[in-house]
């Protein structure tokens, strides 16, 4: 029979909570390493967007980017840390490719302002009043 000064580290070992003890080691994706501060990243890129749409005039793409990057700061602050929170409910994929995606948005609002590409897109009256109300936030 083992004696209780050999079961208490035991017992102090599997009582500890999950998250603690275990680490994400692997995205599962080839090519993709794990992030070693994907939240506070995650923030900062979506700060970024929104301050990178402010170039652009009122038009389609930047209420809707507007829209995502403020949905998804909402959700990181409301996350308290949680990366698995914030991956549930944004619903498009690992924290990781959250990261990539905020990237990629970045260059696309680069894109669209230097080649000015709101002015090569025509958009019907209704749409572009419903775009400014959702940049105003009214909508």
């Amino acid at each position: 029979m083992l004696s209780s000064s050999l079961l208490r580290p035991l017992l102090r070992t599997s009582l500890r909570p999950l998250s603690t003890t275990v680490t994400k080691t692997s995205t599962g994706l080839v090519g993709l390493p794990v992030h070693p501060d994907p939240v506070p990243s995650l923030k900062s890129l979506n700060e970024s967007i929104l301050q990178s749409l402010d170039r652009l005039p009122p038009c389609g793409y930047k209420s809707n980017a507007l829209q995502i990057a403020n949905f998804r700061l909402k959700t990181i602050a409301e996350s308290e840390g949680s990366v698995d929170h914030i991956e549930a409910e944004i619903d498009c994929g690992q924290i990781e490719e959250l990261i990539i995606q905020a990237q990629d948005e970045l260059k696309v609002v680069d894109m669209y302002y230097e080649n000015k590409l709101w002015e090569s897109i025509h958009v019907p009256e209704e749409e572009f009043v419903e775009a400014k109300k959702v940049e105003e936030g009214e909508a």
